[in-house]
């Protein structure tokens, strides 16, 4: 796999969000549009998560953001030092029956596994890493897993 220069440094202010999208069409650039357009989406629900759930209380910490390609398949990384958390392992909330029994929030993990062609885990040195990997060209989503 190749990584792809440079990576990018949040703290888990929710202003860092603002910073996501350049660094994404910086090391994405030439993607076709939908594709890109899925990145958008998924990346910044992961890093939302991250931020928001990571570090309880506002508490200090880091995410890391790396883009590594493997043929055409582009992945995203998510590193954090915040706690301990599986989004491939967690229950995605159901869709509710009726609008009047819908709840806000709570659809990231979702769209996450929605917009992605894969999706892989692991905890590493207290770290949580998520890896969001979509095809570039020609690949169907499936929503496998990445090691």
């Amino acid at each position: 796999m190749i990584a792809l220069d440079p990576e990018l440094r949040l703290t888990p202010a929710l202003a860092d969000l603002a910073r996501v999208y350049p660094w994404l069409d910086q090391v994405a650039a030439g993607s076709p549009a939908a594709v890109l357009s899925r990145m958008h989406v998924a990346l910044e629900e992961a890093v939302a998560n991250a931020a928001l759930h990571g570090f309880p209380g506002g508490s200090d910490g880091h995410i890391v953001l790396r883009a590594l390609r493997r043929g055409d398949l582009m992945v995203l990384e998510v590193e954090d030092d915040g706690i301990p958390f599986d989004p491939t392992q967690a229950a995605v909330r159901a869709r509710a029956s009726r609008l009047e029994e819908a709840e806000p929030g709570g659809w990231g993990l979702g769209l996450i596994r929605a917009f992605t062609t894969s999706i892989g885990y692991e905890r590493r040195g207290g770290r949580n890493v998520l890896r969001l990997g979509f095809f570039l060209t020609g690949g169907a989503m499936t929503g496998g897993t990445i090691a």
